[in-house]
């Protein structure tokens, strides 16, 4: 799962006092969202000291400023976020994935952290450089198989394929995408594929071929997660099936997958999915997801200067279904 800085959350402990004092306390699982498994202090630090300067793979912490002031910068590889802590009832979680800098304000500053993995140094990523390029590689596209379809991020070489499809198909598909022309040439899909790449790569949405498994494995259609936003974790899923693959399963399986990869390796928290009215074949790939149906969406496009109602339907983590239900 891909974490961000805004995933990075200040948690309250509890705090007992009474006259003789305060005391605070953490439970592994209760008080902080794993089980620790080490807990190591820093202490002595001279003030205006420097340290971190690293990220965890895997590992999640929980640091506490038990004396003194830090100042924490985080980095998730896109944004930068700064957290001050300065009180010992009060903790900042740190999920695996986020570059890490500790700044100590004051004079002979005391900090504490809690891990939810022992020390293996295989999990530190202690170059800048390396972290940014172990996040873009975290949650790029990879090729996912289900009962006999492949979906994978496109190649240059798909560009001839993709335009046979999309022009063999432009009576049904482009009923409901306009860009499914009988016209659609191997120069438009090579320029697909191309911004297909970019976005992936600037995690602005992320784009998949359908293809029958092996290794010459035809091409059937495409599903994608686009519209996202980062901070509330939500995209919206497409998809598209060719007319000579149409009817047998093709599209639920395929979208099956994306969210599987949405979910399990953007982090998602939901996922949308937007089809307009009629679109029976959409509508069903909906429904076998485990999707629910939120409600109609009045105009919101507009086809031939024409307002389009669409139907909006909604996906949650634990709401997909098991596997692809494909009668």
């Amino acid at each position: 799962m891909v974490f961000s800085v805004n995933d990075c959350s200040l948690i309250k402990l509890p705090c007992i006092t009474d006259a003789r004092g305060s005391l605070s306390f953490v439970e592994g699982g209760r008080h902080v969202p794993f089980e620790v498994a080490r807990l190591f202090y820093m202490y002595n630090f001279p003030r205006d000291t420097v340290r971190g300067g690293h990220a965890h793979r895997e590992c999640a912490q929980f640091l506490i400023a038990q004396q003194g002031q830090f100042r924490i910068t985080l980095h998730d590889g896109t944004e930068e976020r700064i957290v001050d802590l300065n009180r010992p009832d009060c903790g900042l979680h740190i999920p695996p994935g986020i570059w890490v800098t500790l700044h100590a304000i004051t004079d002979q500053s005391v900090i504490t952290a809690l891990a939810s993995a022992p020390y293996v140094e295989a999990d530190y990523l202690r170059s800048f450089e390396g972290f940014l390029a172990w996040k873009r590689d975290a949650d790029q596209p990879v090729a996912m198989e289900s009962e006999g379809i492949l979906v994978r991020p496109y190649q240059f070489s798909d560009a001839a394929a993709f335009s046979d499809s999309a022009r063999s198909s432009a009576a049904e598909v482009g009923k409901w995408l306009v860009w499914c022309t009988p016209d659609y040439d191997v120069a438009r899909a090579e320029a697909y594929i191309r911004s297909s790449h970019v976005d992936s790569t600037s995690r602005k949405a992320f784009a998949f071929g359908i293809f029958r498994s092996g290794a010459a494995g035809a091409h059937l259609g495409g599903v994608a997660l686009n519209r996202i936003d980062w901070a509330a974790k939500t995209a919206n899923l497409g998809y598209w099936v060719a007319t000579h693959a149409s009817r047998q399963g093709v599209g639920t399986r395929a979208a099956w997958l994306a969210c599987q990869f949405g979910f399990e390796r953007l982090g998602l928290g939901r996922i949308e999915i937007l089809a307009e009215i009629g679109n029976a074949p959409s509508r069903t790939v909906a429904l076998r997801l485990g999707a629910r149906f939120e409600g109609i969406l009045r105009s919101k496009v507009r086809r031939a200067n024409t307002p389009v109602d669409l139907e909006l339907f909604s996906l949650l983590p634990g709401e997909l279904a098991a596997r692809p239900h494909v009668p």
